[in-house]
């Protein structure tokens, strides 16, 4: 049997739709060699990787929306990102064993990018728990990571799904996990949930009610009196609900316009052998409380490749 390797991509909380892959997989005897992720692909990736896939997958599946503002919505505007990252790196810690990366007994690495100079950077060693937070350090939104003289930001500014990577970690066979196609220009489908079976004893996830959603934004806009700085008025522009896009829409669509042309033009360079693409993009990258859908979209998509991965592991 070829050694199958992963290639986990980006997409912030699209990223969920890993776990559904791996779900799928596990349940057809297929087995994982090794793994590469960047950026929420290198955070799922990781917690499989050290053996704790499952307790990453309850505590995604327990997020509310009032969890996913704790973690991934703490607005501290600090000076290189918007969200600090403390708690972030709190929630890696707790569900990533805390080790080395050349320790894990299963190859895996993730892909950061050198802020300064465009760099494609490859973590295969040192610190776990630094590896990931390097990986998923969206810019403007979370604050990059200094490593060994290096300031490291998102992955998926340079390799959204690194298939080379799983290919260096020694897999003979790569699938590889697109979670931003369709996640721009005509693709993109309406924000409306799709009707789907809800897993046993959870209930649907619900979008932001508009009374916590102005509770949070009072927040907001206190810390925001706190600076004095030009920007102020134009940053509580986005401190109302209604169809304009928040500072996080922009940041975060703006990058996942960029990633969807560099992953066209870097899986027509090195195609991977699978190639599974969940329908997610029609999900935010900050849905993070959105963790049932997304999850089954990625075990759907998994499962209807099934027959195509049998057939590759079989091939010599």
């Amino acid at each position: 049997m070829k050694k199958i390797g992963l290639a986990l991509g980006s997409g912030g909380a699209r990223g969920w739709a890993h776990i559904g892959v791996l779900d799928a997989l596990e349940e057809a005897g297929i087995p994982v060699h090794a793994v590469a992720g960047t950026s929420m692909g290198a955070l799922v990736g990781g917690a499989f990787a050290s053996g704790y896939i499952g307790p990453l997958k309850e505590a995604a599946l327990g997020l509310d929306w009032k969890q996913a503002i704790y973690y991934f919505l703490e607005v501290t505007f600090p000076r290189s990102g918007l969200i600090d990252g403390t708690k972030i790196a709190g929630f890696v810690r707790r569900h990533v064993r805390k080790t080395d990366v050349e320790s894990l007994p299963l190859p895996f690495a993730t892909v950061a990018t050198d802020v300064l100079t465009g760099r494609k950077v490859v973590i295969d060693e040192g610190d776990m728990i630094d590896a990931i937070r390097a990986s998923i350090s969206i810019p403007g939104i979370l604050t990059p990571v200094l490593r060994d003289g290096v300031t490291l930001v998102d992955g998926g500014l340079v390799d959204p799904v690194p298939v080379d990577v799983a290919r260096r970690l020694g897999a003979q066979a790569v699938i590889a996990v697109d979670l931003n196609y369709g996640a721009v220009g005509d693709k993109v489908r309406p924000r409306s949930r799709r009707p789907g079976r809800a897993l046993p004893g959870r209930k649907k996830a619900s979008r932001l009610p508009l009374n916590k959603w102005q509770g949070l934004m009072r927040n907001v806009g206190a810390r925001l009196e706190q600076f004095d700085v030009s920007v102020l008025t134009p940053a509580r522009r986005w401190m109302t609900r209604d169809e304009r896009p928040t500072v996080f829409d922009v940041l975060g669509n703006s990058i996942r316009i960029m990633e969807t042309q560099i992953t066209d033009v870097r899986l027509k360079l090195d195609p991977p052998d699978v190639l599974i693409r969940p329908e997610v993009g029609h999900l935010s990258f900050m849905e993070f409380h959105c963790a049932e859908e997304i999850i089954r979209a990625g075990y759907e998509a998994t499962r209807a490749k099934i027959g195509e991965i049998r057939a590759l592991t079989r091939a010599r």
